[in-house]
């Protein structure tokens, strides 16, 4: 008996789970209705077929390698998850290469929507690939991107929305400061365009953004959006002077930082600041956390000794943290004459140089950042350098260190390397919906990669310090990805003489085994069964005559002593008939086995589970012509 199924031999199948497969276009979703054909093809297997699966997202996994058990292969097909993701088509088809190694008739079918990361050139596959299409041209709209800015001193939001349909589009969106509605603005987009939408003045405090468009589409994780006013990590920091406007406006532009401000004279060493900034001036308690000490009079100190002013020639870069200096031009200094003689601490590094002394250092000191400069910004004309703001930005960061660099913003399943700060000795990272997960220690810091839900994660940083400080960070994940949003599947996949998958078309043949010595076994059981009923129920009886019969003579058998003939027609005994019984239906089934495979085109593939239907005189058979007489095929 034959089959036929439309995978056959090793077949390696590639089951995307990019974003776009959430899209509910296709009943229930992309994802569901793809992993549905996948079970479909799962069900047709053959004997000695296999079958290998692939999730394709950003970084592919092989989740089951050449496998014939259905049960194996349902229970793998079952843990594929659909993602937030991009889909990496290349890497999943090197996966798939190595996996058909050795096996000469292995072929590979993607099934997707095609929503995959554009190679630099046409993929080569020494393979047969086929790409099963799923999902159809739906409209949606989708947030780009979320971001604040400070314009004449009010603080804006800005947000980027693209429209990707056919037609122009009304789309509603909402903006949320700190979980307060700011209101709601409506764009009008043409067809494949997007625009920008700008809400101002929003509140100085506002610490997070949150965006989301008011329309019904296929798809909906990218209609939310979220943003960190200020970067990832915000400080509170304490600037003591007796009047320093150059440094003040310098920290007050920092958009990671609330600065606070007082003098000499008002200063207590309380408050619990994450940085404390003394200008010419150092008390006799230092406070915890993080100093920068700008210009220190002479004496001694944690960051070394600061002593009497000396003249300076020739400033260079030094070989400290080459990240405090990045984007600073060091030739631009052009007036500075005097600086007090540094001599560092064996844990402090030499950030600026001068022949004679060090203008800037910094170091870490008892669990805690320092940074020392060692001149009087009024005696330069550094403060009125384009790098000046840059140098005190790179310091901030410095001191104190943001969760994740750069504005805060992460795509999902982004791996996080969380910067600690001095003297931490535990940090914590909690998710949308999710409870606090520990990352360190141990030290270094683990790699948090359970970031592909869009929203904020929350990074508090535990201190072992004096004070037991707890320090609060964040960065946020969003779907901010044209590809997965230009939900119209693509045609082709940028693999050389890849093919379209055809489910209806003409299939691999399957051979099962012929199924007549079931049967046969099946009828001699019930052979059995109905001897052991006669054996139980009727009596060997010999008539008086002792009457033999024509062919064997034996005895016949009589129920109850009557005078007919026994249940088992000629008078054998009970094993004889038995045997005879069995191998005459044996003979009659295999000549109407033999008769229908005649009728059928000499045992070619059938479809599976046909069954041989009998027909009685007068019938058409499947040939069209008339059948004569009785026949019976019966299976």
């Amino acid at each position: 008996t034959f089959f036929s199924s439309p995978i056959g031999g090793d077949t390696i199948i590639i089951l995307q789970t990019s974003a776009s497969m959430q899209a509910t276009d296709v009943a229930p979703n992309r994802f569901e209705a793809a992993r549905n054909r996948v079970a479909d093809l799962i069900d047709g297997l053959g004997p000695g077929d296999q079958v290998s699966l692939i999730a394709m997202a950003r970084t592919p996994q092989v989740i089951i390698a050449s496998s014939s058990d259905r049960g194996q292969l349902d229970a793998a097909l079952a843990r594929v998850r659909v993602t937030n993701q991009d889909a990496d088509l290349q890497q999943a088809l090197s996966l798939a290469t190595s996996l058909a190694a050795g096996h000469s008739d292995a072929r590979i079918l993607i099934v997707g929507d095609g929503h995959v990361l554009t190679p630099d050139s046409v993929i080569q596959v020494p393979l047969p690939v086929s790409y099963l299409e799923v999902g159809t041209d739906a409209p949606n709209a989708a947030l780009l991107s979320l971001a604040s800015d400070t314009v004449q001193g009010n603080l804006v939001a800005l947000a980027q929305i693209a429209n990707y349909s056919h037609q122009t589009r009304a789309l509603p969106v909402e903006l949320y400061a700190d979980g307060k509605l700011v209101n709601v603005q409506t764009i009008s987009l043409s067809a494949e365009t997007s625009g920008v939408l700008q809400w101002e003045p929003l509140p100085p405090t506002t610490r997070f953004l949150y965006a989301h468009i008011i329309v019904q589409d296929d798809m909906k994780a990218d209609h939310e959006a979220w943003a960190i006013v200020g970067g990832s990590m915000h400080g509170r920091a304490l600037l003591v002077t007796g009047g320093n406007s150059f440094l003040e406006s310098a920290l007050r532009i920092q958009p990671n930082l609330d600065l606070f401000e007082t003098t000499p004279a008002k200063y207590t060493s309380g408050g619990n600041f994450d940085l404390t900034i003394f200008d010419g001036y150092v008390p006799p308690i230092l406070p915890s956390g993080d100093i920068f000490f700008v210009n220190p009079p002479a004496g001694s100190y944690i960051f070394g000794t600061s002593g009497p002013e000396v003249a300076v020639t020739r400033i260079s870069a030094g070989n400290g943290d080459a990240n405090i200096l990045n984007e600073v031009d060091l030739s631009s200094i052009h007036t500075l004459h005097v600086s007090h003689q540094i001599i560092p601490a064996p844990s402090m590094q030499p950030v600026i140089v001068t022949p004679e002394t060090p203008l800037l250092i910094a170091g870490e000191q008892a669990n805690r950042r320092v940074a020392a400069l060692s001149f009087d910004l009024h005696d330069s004309d550094l403060p009125l350098q384009p790098g000046f703001p840059v140098l005190m930005y790179n310091l901030v960061n410095w001191f104190l260190p943001p969760p994740v660099a750069g504005n805060g913003q992460v795509a999902p399943s982004t791996a996080i390397s969380i910067a600690p700060w001095p003297g931490v000795n535990r940090i914590t990272i909690t998710g949308p919906g999710q409870q606090p997960i520990t990352v360190a220690p141990p030290f270094p810091v683990t790699a948090y990669n359970q970031t592909d839900t869009p929203g904020i994660y929350d990074v508090t940083q535990y201190s072992s310090g004096p004070g037991g400080q707890v320090r609060h960070g964040a960065f946020v994940v969003n779907l901010f990805d044209p590809l997965q949003s230009r939900l119209a599947p693509a045609d082709l996949l940028p693999i050389a003489h890849s093919t379209a998958f055809n489910a209806s078309g003409p299939g691999i043949p399957h051979v099962l085994r012929e199924i007549w010595p079931w049967i046969a076994a099946f009828l001699l059981l019930v052979l059995c069964l109905e001897w052991w009923l006669f054996s139980r129920s009727y009596t060997l009886r010999t008539t008086p005559s002792s009457r033999k019969t024509a062919e064997t003579g034996l005895p016949s058998f009589r129920r109850g002593g009557g005078g007919v003939d026994g249940w088992w027609g000629p008078s054998w005994p009970p094993a004889r008939q038995v045997i005879a019984n069995v191998q005459s239906r044996y003979k009659t089934i295999t000549k109407r086995i033999k008769r229908a495979r005649k009728r059928r085109g000499g045992g070619r593939a059938g479809n599976v589970g046909t069954p041989l239907v009998g027909v009685r005189g007068g019938g058409v058979r499947p040939d069209g012509n008339k059948r004569k007489g009785k026949r019976n095929a019966d299976v």
